[in-house]
């Protein structure tokens, strides 16, 4: 796991604290969305919701950036722009880029 501190160890994150917790963000192409609103049943996160008959993110989004809108989106209307990130418990040694789940 890497050279982690003993202080890196015993942290914990606290979730509920915004300079601990980076959510992820989500871009929607509103000229592309046609409302199915697949994307609000498939998100885990309950980030979406659809207003005037299109997607767009909760007032308080909760976006761990796993892609699943994305990938149920099938007018491409739903873009990946930032990762979900937490500092405390572990360090992050290597994060790869973003990518959708498996087909």
């Amino acid at each position: 796991m890497g050279n982690l501190s003993n202080s890196e160890k015993k942290k914990i994150p606290k979730y509920d604290d915004p300079s601990q917790i980076e959510m992820g963000l989500i871009q929607f192409n509103l000229d592309k969305c046609n409302g199915c609103g697949l994307c609000v049943k498939a998100c885990p996160g309950d980030a979406i919701k659809l207003q005037n008959k299109k997607a767009k993110l909760t007032d308080r989004p909760e976006c761990i950036a796993c892609g699943d809108c994305v990938a149920i989106c099938s007018e491409k209307a739903i873009t990946l722009v930032k990762s979900y990130r937490y500092s405390g418990r572990y360090k992050t040694i290597d994060q790869g880029g973003l990518e959708l789940p498996r087909l």
